[in-house]
């Protein structure tokens, strides 16, 4: 009779009664976002657990505006029974889970709606919350409107290598939506988590993360609208600094994979700024003096790469990688008619790595002396220029540019583990160009007919100048 008394013992799976796994659903609902959950469970990357799941819970919520909260859990059939215990392991993954995605929406009228996405090994859960009274048909249809944003940030975040596809978070109405932050902690095969925290408003953005791969942040001032550039002038300066920061990267070796999120995030940021409830007052006096300017909202942003020291025989020969580069305006004066403006650009960049003898990158660095054929690179670079404006009874009294640049690179040539070569190269050059009679001739000419701006000699002349006030790493392309 043993061999009852096991069947009564143990399940057909050798387990104790009570102990066979389940799945427990928090809530019974058949909609199609618990078949998305269902579904995107037997999922083992969060990529595939999280797809679609951003988007569907913004789209329910939209349509009633209640609170939502769905999980599915792998619990014991007693677990699962217990309703205290499998209640605990709810709020758990809720709040826990080793990967969380929210997205935190501020109305105008000061209610706040939070959408949060959470996985782990065991569990996948979402939930939508209300607080602050319910939300107005206005509140409900601008909120929905984020979730195809919500979902491109999630799958982002996600992919392998990850992403930061942030612009469409910016795209909100600034009248019905005062705030949107996302904020992300996602497991990753490399050892630190990757932790996001993205804010944007109607005066200002942040953004910040880090991961196994460095860090960044950013952060866009937009309190001072008169200083923004038509969409001409500011995608022509957001196109001169990310082909900028390209040559940042080839200078600096830095690592693609976190360049390109430093790149996709300055883009973002740099965006689809708010509109303003009315038109800034004029900061300059002729249209045209605003070609002095970059267009772009002043800002500040830096990334920093995790260092390595991947030479074993020198470990004191770390490979790393940091830049800033930053925009700060300045106005001055009681009123238009006597009025100064100061733009200044700024960049640093501290850089050191390993090439092998030939120029490649990254060689192969072990602890034989065979292999200690390379160089080790160091870079020290600055940048800075300033534009001033300056209006005296009206009149323009200053229109000038400043510039400066230089790039330190010290190389040391390292065969069969000896230092046979060092050499130090420095370059520095520095530029200031006077605009006052340009900026004087086109206000004039523009003021006798509005298509004079169109004139080839003078239109080209203001698209140069333009150009020049951006800001100019290569102390090679000043000296020209």
């Amino acid at each position: 009779m043993v061999s009852d008394t096991l069947a009564d013992t143990y399940s057909r799976r050798g387990q104790l009664p009570g102990q066979d796994i389940v799945r427990a659903w928090e809530s019974d609902s058949q909609n199609a976002l618990s078949r998305a959950i269902n579904t995107n469970f037997n999922s083992q990357s969060t990529a595939n657990r999280l797809n679609g799941l951003g988007a569907s819970l913004v789209e329910q919520f939209a349509k009633g505006g209640t609170n939502i909260s769905q999980s599915v859990l792998y619990a014991s059939a007693d677990r699962a029974e217990n309703a205290g215990e499998i209640k605990t392991d709810q709020s758990l993954l809720h709040s826990k889970a080793d990967n969380l995605v929210s997205l935190s929406i501020k109305t105008a009228s000061g209610k706040t709606v939070t959408f949060s996405l959470s996985s782990q090994s065991d569990g996948l859960g979402v939930q939508a919350t209300v607080d602050g009274g319910a939300l107005t048909d206005d509140e409900l249809k601008a909120v929905g409107q984020l979730g195809s944003a919500f979902q491109a940030a999630v799958d982002g975040l996600t992919a392998v290598p990850p992403k930061l596809d942030l612009g469409n978070l910016t795209r909100f109405d600034s009248k019905v939506l005062a705030s949107v932050d996302l904020n992300a902690k996602l497991k990753t095969l490399q050892g630190p988590d990757l932790t996001l925290a993205y804010h944007a408003d109607s005066q200002s953005r942040t953004t910040r993360m880090s991961g196994p791969s460095g860090e960044l942040n950013l952060a866009v001032d937009l309190k001072n609208a008169a200083i923004l550039g038509n969409a001409q002038q500011q995608a022509k300066a957001l196109k001169t600094y990310l082909a900028q920061f390209d040559r940042v990267q080839e200078r600096g070796n830095a690592k693609a994979d976190l360049m390109a999120m430093f790149k996709d995030a300055f883009s973002a940021m740099n965006s689809n700024y708010p509109q303003g409830a009315g038109v800034p007052e004029a900061l300059t006096r002729n249209p045209t003096d605003q070609g002095l300017l970059t267009g772009l909202a002043d800002f500040k942003a830096s990334i920093k790469q995790a260092s390595e020291s991947s030479n074993p025989m020198r470990p004191s020969e770390v490979d790393g990688f940091a830049y800033n580069v930053s925009q700060k305006t300045r106005v001055g004066g009681n009123s238009a008619l006597d009025r100064s403006v100061t733009q200044e650009q700024q960049s640093s960049l501290s850089a050191s790595f390993h090439k092998s003898l030939n120029g490649g990158k990254n060689p192969a660095l072990g602890r034989d002396v065979e292999s200690q054929n390379y160089l080790y690179v160091q870079v020290e670079d600055k940048a800075s220029s300033s534009a001033n404006l300056a209006y005296k009874d009206g009149l323009l009294t200053n229109a000038a540019v400043s510039q400066e640049a230089s790039q330190n690179t010290r190389t040391q040539k390292y065969v069969m583990g000896k230092l046979v070569d060092e050499t130090f190269v420095p370059k520095e050059a520095s530029a200031k160009r006077d605009y006052l009679v340009l900026l004087e001739y086109a206000a004039k000419e523009s003021k006798k007919s509005k298509d004079a701006l169109q004139e080839s000699t003078l239109k080209e002349a203001l698209e140069n100048l333009q150009a020049s006030v951006m800001l100019q790493e290569d102390p090679s392309a000043l000296s020209r």
